[in-house]
């Protein structure tokens, strides 16, 4: 039976768990991570595909993540812009495929009710901290309704509610009637406001990606830990005391050290054994974030035919089964590469589907977007979070109605020597990878003070 021994025990070799270990030895402290997988990065998970870097897992960075710049900087991981020229096209209401400008010009009443929305929503998530979204003035009400009750409430014509909705789900990976309102405003307090969430183009969360793909950042933070990580150790069990914790992983491996940082996802952790057993708002918050669905689609052309038609590889369409699109073409490479997102009910419905299935239907919805030639891919790959056994669901754990308030308190405060970190403990870009670096920064600060004492 393998034994181990460290200061700071951590679980999960994804991004906060590898920035946290990286902490702790350089506060002199000796960290070891225990990952499930046989593999690193959790969430974050590029693929080879015909000699292109794919991202099944999380893909971009935003302008406003400058913990995520500076990494990569650091790491020497270089980045390159999101392709945004051109125009986008939309598929709504039955009218057909129309491109940016005519929908625009067409739906242009319908598109001011939609950013009178978002202006009021920005006003009412500024009035939420994300260090306790419980604490806000209107808390009580807010928790008790959905956030897609609140959209419906506010009399929106069905193209306005429909993009709407399209927007929520691309962000939050689960229908709006899911979702407390509390906690769309707290999504959106994290990320500064509804133009950072919803934009692709300057100022948004999805302007910038790795060169050789997102896997890249963990790689390489994982050469920097060599001799502190072990693979291929699902933990079963975490014995605490005091100042003393016991990680029990299946095959035998024990770890003991004086902390444990817990970096995975709430649902996660809830279904890690604890003795003593953790208190019960901590159980009973675990059972309500669940992780969210969301499946990529990647399509590979001999080149980006859509550019000179002056598309720019993104659609809108509520017709699917993809509701969003992206041009995730790799510079320096001639081939055209589209990326097709099917986020919340349409990737819950569609991973029942046979691969073969899925593709025959997404082609067809890129063949009415992008013309025939979209009909002929050379290369296919897709991939859903929750097939993905260590991590059962994608970038979001979203709190339904009254989570918040009843449970929420217990998210982030170490119970003894067991500390909380992972993207969904964030209180800055939750659910990106910017949040991640957070969660995982704070927590080694939480093990390092206790320590030090």
């Amino acid at each position: 039976m393998a034994r181990h021994e460290a200061d700071v025990l951590i679980v999960g070799a994804g991004l906060s768990g590898l920035i946290a270990a990286r902490s702790v030895l350089a506060a002199g402290l000796t960290p070891l991570i225990l990952e499930a997988d046989n593999r690193i990065g959790g969430r974050i998970l590029t693929e080879d595909l015909a000699g292109l870097p794919v991202d099944l897992g999380a893909q971009w960075i935003g302008d406003t993540h400058h913990r995520m710049f500076a990494l990569a900087a650091e790491l020497g991981v270089p980045t390159y812009p999101q392709f945004d020229d051109g125009e986008t096209t939309y598929e709504f209401a039955g009218t057909g495929v129309l491109r940016g400008n005519e929908f625009h010009d067409r739906f242009a009443a319908e598109l001011a009710e939609l950013a009178t929305v978002l202006r009021r929503l920005d006003e009412l998530a500024a009035q939420v901290d994300p260090a306790s979204p419980w604490a806000a003035p209107q808390a009580a009400e807010w928790d008790a309704v959905t956030a897609g009750a609140w959209y419906d409430a506010q009399g929106l014509s069905t193209v306005a509610r429909t993009l709407l909705e399209i927007c929520t789900v691309g962000i939050l990976a689960v229908p709006t009637v899911e979702v407390s309102f509390l906690h769309l405003l707290f999504t959106i307090q994290t990320c500064g406001v509804t133009s950072e969430l919803f934009a692709e183009s300057e100022g948004g969360a999805q302007t910038t990606r790795f060169v050789g793909g997102t896997a890249e950042i963990p790689k390489r933070l994982a050469a920097m830990l060599s001799g502190h990580l072990v693979l291929d150790a699902p933990v079963q069990l975490i014995e605490h005391g005091p100042d003393r914790v016991a990680v029990h992983c299946r095959g035998g491996q024990v770890a003991h050290g004086r902390r444990v940082i817990v970096a995975v996802s709430p649902m996660l952790a809830g279904r890690i054994m604890y003795d003593p057993p953790l208190p019960g708002d901590r159980d009973q918050l675990t059972q309500r974030m669940p992780n969210s669905s969301a499946m990529k689609a990647f399509f590979v052309y001999d080149e980006p035919f859509w550019r000179a038609d002056g598309l720019n590889g993104q659609l809108i369409s509520d017709v699917g089964p993809a509701r969003m699109s992206n041009d995730t073409c790799v510079p320096g490479d001639d081939r055209g590469v589209i990326l097709l997102f099917l986020e919340g009910e349409q990737a819950r419905v569609h991973t029942r589907w046979s691969a073969e299935e899925r593709r025959a239907a997404l082609t067809h919805e890129l063949v009415r977007h992008f013309g025939p030639r979209a009909a002929h891919p050379a290369h296919y790959v897709d991939g859903e979070w929750s097939d993905r056994q260590w991590t059962r669901g994608c970038y979001n754990a979203n709190c339904g109605p009254l989570v918040w308030t009843s449970y929420g308190p217990a998210l982030t405060p170490p119970i003894g020597p067991v500390h909380w970190a992972s993207t969904d403990t964030a209180t800055e870009w939750s659910a990106y990878m910017e949040g991640a670096v957070q969660a995982g920064e704070r927590a080694a600060a939480e093990v390092i003070a206790a320590l030090a004492n």
